[in-house]
């Protein structure tokens, strides 16, 4: 039997039945060897006994809902260095494979060793006709990210990117010691931009492959609430003042709150919050977003 060369992290969060489906596609679609490590960010305690009774050769970790996206894909990648797998595959739990997607993002990395990271084209799972990122862009003077959503607009089918969505990255774990592991001050949101900043500084390359397809449940994974505002505004903060010198950084974020303010009202507490707690807090977890909603209606 092959040795796995590539260790495929899934984060579990919400329902057991996109983490079921995605890993039932993982199994129907893939032809190279490949093992699955299964993160549990969530609080339900039976999932494993669950997914193990499906898919018993899943390796497992419950990490707890206290631990954000970029902390429990960390976990993963550290298991597969420990362990010598030579990549690692970042995925969403609602997602679902296509036929072989991993195979063409392996062959870019093993011909490519200027690449650190490979990502598919990413469609809708309940449209698989229209685009949802095909990697994504950053705007250097403002700090802004967006996605790509148009492939013809290409003149190859292998692109390099500004960033991947954090929905499905392929990263070449022997770059990891140079441009280190994911930032956990981010708890979910913007920590894949971060990264891809960190690999391009560092010399290497950010690509989607257009060969590599995906299907993807957007926004099963997160939903808009004021904690959610807060999260992404202060992650928002914190990008603009990693990257950014700090009279352009301030600047930046004046000018992001100012027009944060000038939205309804019922997102001026949690921008005021993110705001101060971007100076405040290095780092938050589950029960501080918790704790920001529950405040965020007596402030009502």
């Amino acid at each position: 039997m092959t040795a796995a060369k590539t260790l495929i992290i899934i984060l579990h969060f919400g329902a057991i039945e996109d983490t079921l489906e995605c890993l039932s596609s993982l199994c129907r679609s893939l032809v190279s060897p490949f093992d699955v490590f299964v993160v549990n960010n969530g609080s339900d305690t039976e999932v494993e006994s669950i997914l193990k009774s499906r898919h018993p050769n899943i390796i497992y970790y419950n990490a707890g809902p206290e631990t954000g996206f970029a902390a429990g894909n960390n976990i993963g990648l550290r298991f597969a260095l420990e362990r010598g797998y030579r990549y690692s595959l970042l995925l969403n739990n609602d997602t679902v494979a296509t036929e072989d997607f991993l195979q063409p993002l392996t062959d870019l990395l093993e011909s490519d060793p200027t690449i650190a990271t490979a990502g598919p084209a990413i469609y809708y799972y309940g449209d698989n006709k229209q685009l949802w990122s095909f990697g994504g862009w950053i705007r250097s003077w403002t700090g802004r990210i967006g996605s790509v959503t148009n492939i013809d607009q290409l003149s190859s089918d292998v692109a390099d990117v500004d960033y991947l969505p954090g929905a499905c990255i392929l990263v070449r774990n022997d770059i990891l010691e140079k441009i280190g592991l994911m930032s956990e001050v981010y708890f979910l949101c913007l920590e894949e931009a971060d990264w891809a900043i960190q690999a391009r500084k560092a010399g290497y390359r950010v690509v989607a492959c257009a060969r590599s397809t995906l299907l993807h449940k957007v926004g099963v994974s997160s939903r808009f609430s004021p904690e959610l505002i807060y999260n992404m505004l202060r992650n928002r903060f914190l990008f603009l003042s990693r990257h950014f010198p700090i009279p352009i950084s301030l600047f930046l974020i004046v000018g992001v709150l100012a027009n944060e303010l000038r939205k309804s009202a019922g997102r001026r507490w949690p921008c005021w919050r993110a705001f101060k707690d971007h100076f405040r807090y290095r780092s938050v977890r589950r029960s501080h977003l918790d704790a920001v909603y529950s405040e965020s209606k007596n402030s009502v």
